[in-house]
C-alpha cells in the first residue's frame, strides 16, 4: 500500500492520529491524504471518528455496505458514526481523503446537500476535485503562518466542488451545453469569449455571467484550470520535458507556462514532479 499522510500539527504524526474533535473553528482540517493499493484490505470502525471523513475515489472501487464505489465517487462519513469499507485488490484502488471537524462543519455539509451517512454519490466526470484535493497537500507542504486558514478554504473549495455536481449542476447539463462541450473538446487550443458566447446566443458579457453563475468560475479560469490539470497528469505520468508539457497544456512559451503553473499550483514543473 503506498500512503502520503498530512497532519496540520506536526505532533500528529502517524495514521488516524488526527481522529478528535473540534468546536474551536468553523472548520479545520485534521489530517489528508491519497491512498494507493494493489492488494485487498478492510477497514472497519465500530465506533466512528471524532471528525469527519471524506474520500473521493479517483480508481478502483471500495464495497461500502452493500454498494460499490467506483471511480468517480465521493463519500462522506459522519462523525462519530460507525464506518467500514473494503477493496478486493481486483485492479487496485486510489483515493483522495481528508478529515475535518469544526463548529459550522455539520450545519455546511447540510446546506450542500451531503446528507445522510454514508453519503455515498458518483459525481460527474468533469469535475475538479483531484486538483482541489493537490491544492489542500499543497498548502500543508507550504506550512504557512496562516496554515490553518489556508487549509479551511482549501476544503470549502473541495465541498463546493463536490456539491455543484450531487446538486445536478453538472457541465454537461448546464445551459451552456454547447460551449461547455467545445472548450472540453478544445481546451488547449485558444478559445475565445465572442465565439462561446455566439454559440449559446448570448452577449459576451451575458455569457460570461451565466458561465460564472452556472460553474462558479469565469470562462477563462475554467480554461485555465482544464490546461493544468492535464500538464499536472502529464508531469506525473510521462517523461516529457516542461517545454513539450507547456505545449501540449496550450502554451508556445515554456517560461510564461512555468511562471503562470507556480501562480497557480504553488510549485514550479520541475519542483511538482519531484
Amino acid at each position: 500500500m503506498n500512503l502520503s499522510y498530512h497532519a496540520f500539527e506536526s505532533r500528529l504524526r502517524g495514521i488516524n492520529a488526527c481522529d478528535r474533535a473540534s468546536e474551536e473553528y468553523p472548520l479545520m482540517v485534521n489530517c489528508a491524504g491519497r491512498t494507493e493499493s494493489a492488494f485487498p484490505f478492510a477497514t472497519h470502525n465500530k465506533t466512528g471518528r471524532s471528525d469527519f471523513y471524506l474520500m473521493y475515489i479517483v480508481s478502483g472501487d471500495l464495497q461500502i455496505e452493500e454498494i460499490k464505489a467506483g471511480a468517480g465517487t465521493l463519500v462522506i462519513f459522519g462523525a462519530k458514526h460507525p464506518y467500514g469499507y473494503s477493496h478486493t485488490g481486483a485492479d487496485g484502488i486510489v483515493y483522495l481523503w481528508v478529515h475535518f471537524t469544526g463548529s459550522y462543519a455539520d450545519r455546511l455539509l447540510s446546506e450542500l446537500g451531503f446528507s445522510g451517512t454514508p453519503f455515498i454519490k458518483k459525481l460527474s466526470s468533469d469535475n475538479l476535485l483531484e486538483l482541489r484535493f493537490r491544492s489542500l497537500f499543497e498548502r500543508f507542504e507550504r506550512k504557512s503562518v496562516f496554515e490553518r486558514q489556508e487549509l479551511s478554504c482549501a476544503l470549502e473549495r473541495i465541498l463546493l466542488e463536490a456539491s455543484r455536481s450531487v446538486a445536478g449542476e453538472k457541465r454537461s447539463e448546464s445551459r451552456l451545453g454547447t460551449s461547455l462541450k467545445y472548450i472540453h473538446d478544445h481546451y488547449t487550443s485558444e478559445i475565445k469569449i465572442p465565439e462561446l458566447a455566439r454559440m449559446e446566443n448570448l452577449s459576451n458579457s451575458r455569457y460570461v455571467a451565466r458561465f460564472t453563475s452556472d460553474i462558479g468560475m469565469s470562462p477563462m479560469q475554467y480554461i485555465v484550470e482544464l490546461r493544468f490539470r492535464y500538464a499536472c497528469d502529464l508531469l506525473e505520468n510521462t517523461d516529457m520535458s516542461v517545454k513539450e508539457v507547456a505545449a501540449m497544456s496550450g502554451y508556445d512559451d515554456p517560461h510564461f507556462f512555468s511562471k503562470l503553473f507556480k501562480k497557480h499550483i504553488g510549485l514550479s514543473p520541475s519542483e511538482y514532479r519531484k
